[in-house]
């Protein structure tokens, strides 16, 4: 069932080439949409549970500094997710110090968001890695003050009735409409400075709050119902 899925979905998944912005970013019907520029309702942070603080500038969702990471005030299971981000030209800083945040999946699985353009970091640490686990196929990424998009298709941790792990979960990753993940098992529960406790079988999407002014937008989700 979940490979037939995987499969008819990634038909729809972005061809090589495509750019946010183009019809098929828009959200599909079915879609849950978390961000559309004005409404930030979909989101609150983490530990206090406080609606949302961060700003909406020119229709993007923009890091405040000094507030804790944002997440879905809504649980997802298995999910097609598109996101879309632009990273700050910080051209003082190098490596992890360079405008940097990530994606979470469940809260738990992070997806690296890095200026990699023309900077290098430490090995499963630039940007589009599974946190901690693999570096991505390529590198994707665009030049800072540019606008690139994730779409994530995530298949949550399996378990049987007695609450025991079957399946770890699976990740697969368009970064800018190129394939840089394919159905990757997720070996780490939490990677770095995602949500701890027992792995869950539904959970948040988490941005994560890592000081720069990254912004955001164009966020929605498609849960994939077994």
């Amino acid at each position: 069932m979940i490979s037939l899925l995987a499969l008819v979905l990634a038909t729809a998944l972005p061809a090589q080439g495509q750019t946010p912005g183009d019809d098929r970013a828009k959200p599909p019907p079915g879609a849950v949409v978390l961000f559309d520029g004005k409404d930030t309702s979909a989101w609150v942070h983490r530990v206090t549970g406080e609606p949302c603080a961060w700003e909406v500038v020119d229709g993007a969702l923009v890091v405040k500094a000094g507030t804790p990471d944002l997440m879905t005030n809504q649980l997802f299971g298995d999910y097609r997710l598109h996101i879309e981000f632009w990273l700050p030209l910080m051209p003082g800083r190098s490596g992890q110090g360079r405008a940097n945040s990530g994606v979470y999946n469940h809260g738990r699985y992070e997806i690296q968001m890095l200026d990699s353009w023309e900077n290098t970091t430490y090995q499963f640490g630039g940007c589009g890695a599974i946190y901690g686990q693999k570096d991505p196929d390529q590198n994707t990424i665009k030049p800072p003050e540019t606008w690139n998009s994730y779409d994530i298709l995530f298949y949550a941790p399996r378990f049987d009735d007695a609450g025991n792990l079957l399946a770890k979960p699976r990740i697969s990753v368009w970064h800018n409409g190129i394939r840089i993940h394919r159905d990757i098992e997720i070996e780490k529960s939490p990677t770095t400075a995602g949500l701890e406790g027992p792995q869950p079988s539904k959970g948040p999407v988490m941005l994560q709050s890592h000081g720069a002014p990254v912004r955001f937008r164009n966020i929605w989700l498609v849960p994939i119902d077994d």
